[in-house]
């Protein structure tokens, strides 16, 4: 697949469409790159805003960020192999601070000059080939501002927009008819709009940890109801009964069914609820993807096919999706990533056949639901068997990469886990040095 200079497209601006591009950037005799990016700044998910629902833009609010957030990884966890993080910040930065970090970082490589910052894509588009497995793209984008439409056409396309961004709702008999306040913790921004309430989180996962905290000071009760996958994740409702949590705040069985200003569980228990939070994961959503890019998302916009490593389209191999996947360690994951992206393009690094590459596929995602994984666990990189280090070694070792995020950083996000598996709320406590 080797040639001349290519022309590549990079959708977002968010930390793995920076991290592509500053790669990219090391090779200006190879690929000439263009970001869109939609927001005003660089950052993506982690620029905060106060607003909820639709932004100025017209655009659903992209971030998910609440005011008080604070990362749940230390800084050696997160921060770039080439670029770290201020001595100044604490061990575990909130989110002002790394929405900084990448800034200095976009402007350190001198990454801006190629963004186009308020610029939505609109349409992917496949265009014929005489190679078919490298076809060109064609790329409609749109300002928000001015409303010009632009259409231009790449050699290469990565998707770097995230996959935190579509809220997923729990499918709760009832739920709809809810009379409280009902959001989607997408939504939530700061806790004293709870304040002498009774509120019920719906989750399992480190978003209700924080929520806990957020909440647990301003509120009358807090209910946390059980999720499916709780075994697999922080165990909550174990440290739960262990007396972890403040006296306010209890769990419960999971919710299966509402009504009016009640939640019943799954034990017959009637709670009356005030508000409820659902803290219930996100969807994959590309909504600019044309049909012609033969991808389909499914399992409730769960599982994105066809992606060999979570990330390589299996017929078309000049389509790659960036940190699509769910992993602790996926802050820096481009790292290693776009490497392997490099090869493939290069012509130094032969992919599978297509029926092979989407075999393995296949073979990886029964083998989740044989161990008992929901659907929803197509991408995940975060439990006992599909543990965070297991993705970066798999690539490292068929791609042939330098493992530049190095040992350190698995070790210490797996020191990090072990601490919050036995108490989420103490584990940023610790000296991580």
């Amino acid at each position: 697949m080797s040639g001349s200079k290519r022309k590549v497209a990079i959708i977002g601006a968010g930390p793995s469409g920076l991290n592509t591009a500053r790669l990219l950037s090391a090779r200006p005799a190879d690929y000439e790159y263009e970001v869109f990016e939609r927001g005003h700044c660089v950052g993506g998910l982690w620029v905060y805003t106060d607003n909820t629902g639709i932004d100025d833009d017209g655009y659903p609010v992209h971030s998910s960020m609440y005011d008080s957030m604070v990362t749940n990884t230390t800084k050696p966890s997160m921060e770039f192999p080439d670029f770290k993080l201020s001595d100044d910040y604490p061990t575990f930065p909130t989110h002002r601070q790394i929405h900084q970090y990448l800034e200095d970082y976009a402007d350190h490589f001198n990454l801006k000059r190629n963004i186009h910052f308020n610029t939505i894509v609109t349409n992917l588009k496949r265009l014929p080939a005489k190679e078919p497995q490298c076809p060109k793209w064609s790329v409609t984008a749109k300002n928000t501002r001015t409303a010009e439409i632009t259409e231009k056409t790449f050699d290469v396309v990565f998707v770097c927009v995230g996959h935190y961004a579509k809220p997923n709702s729990p499918d709760i008999p009832g739920l709809k008819s809810f009379t409280g306040t009902l959001l989607h913790s997408h939504n939530y921004r700061k806790p004293e709009a709870f304040l002498g309430k009774k509120v019920t989180l719906v989750g399992d996962g480190p978003t209700v940890v924080d929520l806990i905290s957020d909440l647990s000071p301003v509120v009358a009760e807090l209910i946390v109801c059980r999720g499916r996958s709780d075994e697999v994740r922080l165990n909550l409702y174990g440290q739960w009964e262990k007396g972890f949590f403040p006296k306010n705040v209890r769990f419960i069985e999971r919710v299966t069914s509402v009504a009016s200003d009640t939640l019943v569980s799954l034990d017959g228990t009637v709670m009356p609820a005030d508000a409820i939070i659902c803290c219930t994961g996100y969807k994959h959503c590309y909504p600019f993807l044309d049909k012609s890019c033969g991808i389909t998302i499914e399992n409730n916009d769960t599982r994105v096919r066809p992606l060999f490593k979570h990330m390589i389209h299996t017929k078309y191999h000049t389509l790659f999706f960036i940190k699509l996947l769910s992993n602790y360690l996926e802050f820096s994951l481009a790292y290693l990533q776009v490497p392997m992206a490099l090869k493939i393009l290069d012509g130094k690094l032969n992919l599978p056949s297509e029926r092979d590459m989407n075999k393995e596929t296949e073979d990886d995602y029964e083998k989740r639901l044989e161990t008992g994984l929901p659907l929803f666990h197509a991408h995940t990189y975060y439990t006992k068997k599909w543990y965070p280090a297991m993705y970066p070694k798999d690539i490292i070792e068929f791609a042939g990469i330098e493992d530049v995020l190095g040992p350190k950083k698995y070790e210490g996000l797996a020191n990090i886990v072990d601490k919050a598996i036995n108490n989420c709320l103490t584990f940023r406590q610790f000296n991580y040095d």
